[in-house]
């Protein structure tokens, strides 16, 4: 007596409709992702900044002209929100030349 094989049936076939709605939440939620980014959700935190500066005067003394100086503040934001800085001012004097 010999021993037969039974054929097994295939296992069934995969829809592809699995993949499609994988794929359809994958464009959603990179469409709402970019949705958030562009209407400002980088700055959902809120709140106001309120930039706090160690000195207001610094007075160098009597300086050759156009010798290079040198003055160092710190700056420290104390509001609740983000607080950007942007390109540096120009120097005003207001005494002296």
């Amino acid at each position: 007596m010999g021993r037969h094989r039974v054929k097994q049936p295939p296992p069934p076939r995969r829809s592809h409709r699995r993949w499609f709605g994988l794929g359809a939440l994958g464009v959603i939620a990179a469409g709402a992702a970019l949705l958030w980014w562009f209407t400002g959700g980088r700055d959902a935190s809120g709140g106001t900044p309120r930039l706090l500066v160690d000195r207001e005067v610094v007075d160098l003394g009597y300086l050759p002209y156009e010798a290079p100086a040198r003055a160092v503040f710190t700056l420290t934001n104390a509001g609740d929100g983000p607080l950007r800085l942007g390109p540096a001012p120009p120097v005003k004097v207001l005494a002296g030349c």
